[in-house]
């Protein structure tokens, strides 16, 4: 890896050891991204010019830490 990315080899150590001691931590992490801009768009969508996005993320993050299924149902009005 330190041969193919400009990285300080103390942050190569912590990817490599991320990947490999924690293998689900970055794709859930992606999963967790992409459903939660597919919310946003839709409600970006539905609200049209109205829409405000630090009101979405100030009514997401107020949910807490919920599943991704149940972090859909309350944001899908």
């Amino acid at each position: 890896m330190g041969k193919n990315v400009h990285m300080a080899p103390a942050f190569i150590d912590f990817e490599v050891n991320r990947y490999f001691g924690w293998p689900g931590q970055a794709p859930s992490y992606k999963i967790g991204q992409r459903i939660w801009e597919q919310l946003r768009d839709e409600a970006a969508a539905r609200a049209g010019s109205k829409f405000d996005i630090k009101a979405f993320h100030t009514k997401a993050l107020n949910l807490g830490g919920l599943p991704l299924e149940t972090l859909k149902m309350a944001l899908g009005e």
